[in-house]
């Protein structure tokens, strides 16, 4: 995998999902705060990264000897403790409870899944979806490396409806279960706890809303963590050392970053009109030579568009209206609900972009990319126009789109390469100009916003030098 089409490797994410991937990161290690809370990005990136970069090793530690037990405890109405506590084995003459130190291995181990509900496939290690929900929902399992002690894991979570110790396997566990305010979607609402201390490791289960409580349970009784040497096993887990993610995690609460998602207007004077050719690097130019604008998905591939865009379509082809969700988020006393929704009409945005080598060598393998942020002038300034605010006295916190005008990375290309079929131009030879149409599903209310980012180092959510100098592409309607 290259790490520049990374983004584009994953499944579609909408902003507010990013968000709140960025916030479980940050929340494992303290009590939390407000389940969605905003502006919060940076933080979960930095924890995020400190996660991707774990060496493989097995681990030496000195550990009091006991039995282990993982249990939950309450914290207000709506919030939940999870921990693993320790009953020391030994007693001095005295009668009182001593500690053991014993050193020990924690091994490398490799993961086996016994169980699957029926038409349920792996999509990659550790993530398992229904076929006909694939990449979408379904489990998908992290793990810790307990290496200051079994009994230094613990977690706190807010906005929990329900919450069980179970056991599976012979293995303590706690079970969570989560609001789910719009059941037309598939959300992860559930965790799944377990405590393997035989090998000194803890599974953190995503369990998505298409997964019932009863198939999630047998799914974690079928885990195994299985000791191995062998590193180069396909089945190896990648798990983050307890220790160094509390350390992330702490250094990640004392980092202040500002989004840049405000620029002065000189800064954005290297804007280009449709029909403009703009310089990508090392010879590769791009055009927008066309945008249109539509009701229906008439204009697109029908071989190439998936569930997701298929359901934005009502009986006679034409784009159903987004519902719009507010939502007052849950905490450790209360629930997350649903203050209002609303519905917000819908259009087709497409675009055919030119790709063309000026140079005279074969250009192969040819990434591209195509984000439509939403840029607007705001007191002089041009800002990036993120999701709705509440106003003075509204008591709502979130602004949901659940329409596929949420995505702001392109949901549709019709040109796929590269060893996984993605957003790669397979050849581009010297002199030679390729076309590739890209598409978004928008509100018609963000019309008037439209930018194109063509640069595949950029991104959506705020400005970045390398986007400002290649330039965006106004494509406002």
């Amino acid at each position: 995998m290259r790490l520049e089409d990374i983004k584009y490797d994953f499944p579609k994410m909408p902003k507010e999902m990013r968000d709140m991937i960025e916030r479980e990161v940050e929340k494992q290690i303290k009590v939390e705060q407000p389940q969605f809370a905003k502006n919060r990005r940076r933080t979960g990136r930095i924890a995020a990264a400190s996660l991707a970069a774990v060496m493989l090793c097995g681990t030496t530690v000195f550990a009091g000897v006991g039995i282990y037990r993982m249990q939950q405890e309450k914290v207000g109405a709506h919030g939940v403790n999870v921990s693993i506590s320790g009953d020391t084995e030994n007693t001095s003459d005295s009668g009182a409870m001593v500690e053991t130190q014993k050193t020990l291995t924690i091994p490398n181990v490799k993961l086996e899944v016994g169980y699957l509900p029926e038409g349920m496939v792996k999509t990659e290690h550790g993530k398992y979806s229904y076929e006909n929900a694939r990449n979408k929902g379904g489990v998908s399992m992290a793990f810790f490396r307990m290496d200051n002690g079994d009994d230094k894991f613990q977690v706190q979570h807010g906005d929990v409806a329900a919450s069980e110790d179970i056991s599976v396997n012979g293995h303590d566990a706690v079970y969570l279960q989560y609001p789910n305010l719009y059941e037309e979607d598939i959300t992860f609402n559930q965790r799944i706890y377990v405590a393997f201390t035989d090998v000194h490791y803890v599974m953190e289960m995503y369990v998505a809303s298409d997964v019932s409580k009863e198939e999630a349970v047998k799914i974690a009784e079928g885990v195994k963590l299985v000791p191995t040497e062998d590193l180069k096993d396909e089945d190896l887990v990648v798990a983050q050392n307890w220790s160094e993610y509390q350390e992330h995690a702490d250094e990640a609460q004392s980092v202040e970053y500002v989004s840049k998602a405000s620029i002065s207007k000189e800064e954005m004077k290297n804007t280009h009109k449709i029909g403009d050719s703009l310089s990508l690097g090392e010879g590769l130019e791009a055009k927008v030579s066309k945008v249109q604008v539509a009701d229906d998905i008439g204009l697109l591939d029908a071989s190439l568009l998936d569930e997701d865009f298929k359901k934005e379509v009502d009986e006679n082809g034409k784009l159903r209206p987004a519902t719009i969700q507010y939502v007052k988020d849950g905490g450790m006393d209360n629930l997350s609900e649903e203050v209002k929704a609303r519905e917000a009409a819908q259009k087709l945005v497409y675009a055919t972009v030119e790709y063309t080598n000026t140079t005279q060598k074969e250009m192969t393998d040819v990434l591209f990319s195509a984000d439509l942020p939403r840029i607007a002038e705001v007191d002089g300034k041009m800002q990036i126009v993120e999701e709705e605010q509440p106003g003075e006295g509204e008591e709502w916190q979130r602004a949901i789109n659940h329409g596929l005008s949420s995505f702001w990375e392109m949901t549709y290309y019709d040109v796929h390469g590269g060893e996984r079929g993605n957003n790669y131009i397979a050849s581009i030879k010297p002199g030679e100009t390729v076309t590739v149409h890209v598409a978004w599903i928008v509100l018609e209310e963000e019309l008037d916003n439209l930018y194109l980012n063509l640069d595949p180092s950029g991104g959506c959510y705020e400005f970045d030098d390398t986007s400002l100098a290649t330039g965006y592409v106004d494509i406002r309607q």
